[in-house]
């Protein structure tokens, strides 16, 4: 089942169109609202990065290491390459006896130089410290190396430190962890494939510190409070995620993804929602992710939320600059 969730202009005519799905839980993980296929299979790319950060945090690591928030914020993010978020991975890889060298996540124009058009002139492009994914890359290497496992590895699935994440994401995503499709993410690390709804109860989880035992709620409370102070190092200036924590602050954990999927998690009302665009076009992501706030009653007007306007019901500019169209979200959620 699919549904229509968003539709492209050029100038006052419809031009493409977007598919997706959407599912909402509640304080007890029941759906209560959705668009599409809430069960859509799907993997959950970066959006899974705060869960991945668990076993650091658990194994005793990060205390070893002395991370502190704003390192262990980028330990969680798509962050857009700065200099400030190069020199955090710099502080994460030497506080743990790492090397830039030991970083396997590859290398690309950071996203900072590609959302301004701006063209690598000092080697931008091939500083494995500007991935995207080089903050959680460092956090692997830091586990790894308190594991005591050979660090060339530590992106191996079936390395002690990559079986304690799949562990952790099991538990958190309430999926069996034999039912869990594991493939490799972009940043070649292992990535995890489930029906989308889990991702819905797995924001939630987190945004309530709900883990399964005292010791997992307390590590949970650590990454919450992490990117809430730190919002700007798991994400970046100009990005989506960034302005919804700005908009609600102290009352939201959100991670996007590749391919067009969005967790977020709310404290008050406790509920989760996760958001895929079922073609991986991202354009169309966050209109639909504002949209869903709005009909769920989060949002009642755009106006008083400056960081979040220019997502709603975005425009759409070529090369020039020009104004050429605009991109509306297209749906109703459905109550369960």
């Amino acid at each position: 089942m699919t549904d229509l969730v968003a539709k492209v202009y050029r100038g006052e005519r419809e031009e493409s169109v977007h598919y997706g799905s959407v599912a909402v839980v509640d304080r007890e993980g029941n759906l209560t609202h959705s668009v599409g296929d809430p069960g859509f299979f799907t993997f959950v790319r970066s959006s899974s990065k705060p869960f991945q950060l668990i076993p650091l945090i658990q194994s005793g690591a990060a205390e070893k290491y002395g991370f502190s928030p704003r390192q262990l914020s980028i330990m969680c993010g798509s962050h857009i390459g700065t200099d400030d978020h190069r020199a955090a991975v710099q502080e994460n890889l030497r506080a743990a006896g790492n090397r830039p060298e030991d970083l396997q996540c590859g290398t690309h124009v950071p996203i900072f130089m590609t959302m301004a058009g701006q063209i690598p002139e000092h080697g931008e492009h091939r500083d494995v410290l500007r991935n995207n994914c080089s903050g959680k890359h460092s956090g692997f290497l830091a586990l790894a190396r308190f594991l005591g496992e050979d660090v060339t590895e530590y992106i191996n699935p079936d390395s002690k430190a990559q079986q304690l994440v799949l562990e952790v994401v099991a538990d958190m995503y309430e999926y069996p962890k034999e039912d869990i499709v594991i493939s490799i993410d972009g940043c070649s690390a292992p990535n995890f494939g489930m029906p989308l709804r889990q991702t819905a109860i797995a924001f939630r989880r987190l945004a309530n510190a709900e883990g399964s035992n005292v010791v997992a709620s307390g590590v949970l409370r650590k990454i919450k409070s992490a990117m809430k102070t730190h919002p700007e190092m798991f994400s970046g200036e100009g990005r989506f995620d960034l302005a919804l924590m700005r908009s609600f602050s102290g009352n939201i954990i959100c991670k996007c993804g590749a391919e067009a999927i969005q967790g977020i998690g709310f404290s008050d009302p406790p509920i989760g929602i996760a958001v895929k665009i079922h073609d991986g076009n991202a354009r169309a992501l966050y209109p639909v992710c504002v949209e869903v706030l709005r009909q769920l009653g989060l949002v009642t007007d755009i106006d008083p939320l400056p960081h979040l306007r220019a997502f709603h019901k975005p425009e759409v500019r070529n090369v020039s600059k020009r104004h050429t169209g605009y991109i509306i979200p297209e749906f109703t959620l459905k109550k369960v």
